[in-house]
């Protein structure tokens, strides 16, 4: 059997920390990983975005030229100079700071400021909600530039900026929020090692519990 099939099959299973004990380098198969984030309609790009950050958390201590490199290839691909954009580098980026928070304590200010990025924004808003369910100090001075996307046309945007207050604790936001807890629109969210369908409404009335 394939590296890649062995890959999909702990992912299938929901056996992340497994990975690291497969029979190649660390270097590879998260290059494996990474190269299986890029269909965001698939319960499997999600499972190995959060493989990644588990992966990373477990060789952080004996291995942390790893977790930079990694850091530093995913920022390359974020940017011009890579000569195309990595579309699920936010998502893994927060992934990797939320179980190295100490490693990598600088790379959410550097996540953060991508939020400009349309094409990047629901990726961004997602990092910075699972980054502050952990270290809320680490990103909550990126409220401010949240709140604005709870106002977006993109359903998509106004539930991950939803739904990141709530993991930020940002108690400041709850008029915001009530006032989308009608909001019907639908999308998929992954949660739990699932990927289901929610309406923001439904992401909102859990957000408010959060804050209350």
């Amino acid at each position: 059997m394939s590296l890649k099939n062995d890959i999909i099959k702990l992912l299938e299973n929901k056996k992340y920390e497994e990975l690291v004990n497969l029979p190649s380098t660390k270097t590879r198969i998260l290059t494996k990983l990474i190269s299986l984030t890029y269909d965001k309609k698939s319960v499997l790009s999600w499972r190995s975005i959060e493989a990644i950050g588990i992966m990373t958390g477990m060789c952080a201590e004996s291995d942390p030229e790893l977790v930079r490199h990694t850091v530093e290839r995913l920022l390359w691909m974020i940017r011009d100079e890579s000569g195309g954009i990595g579309w699920s580098s936010p998502e893994i980026l927060g992934e990797i700071v939320r179980n190295n928070s100490e490693l990598c304590s600088d790379i959410a200010l550097i996540i953060v400021p991508f939020i400009d990025e349309l094409p990047l924004r629901a990726g961004v808003l997602r990092a910075i909600g699972r980054i502050g369910k952990t270290n809320t100090e680490m990103v909550g001075y990126a409220i401010p530039r949240v709140l604005p996307c709870l106002k977006s046309p993109d359903p998509f945007i106004r539930g991950y900026a939803v739904w990141a207050l709530g993991e930020i604790g940002a108690s400041g936001s709850v008029t915001h929020l009530e006032k989308l807890k009608e909001d019907n629109s639908v999308i998929q969210f992954y949660e739990s090692g699932e990927l289901m369908e929610k309406t923001i409404g439904e992401i909102s009335s859990e957000a408010l519990k959060k804050l209350r």
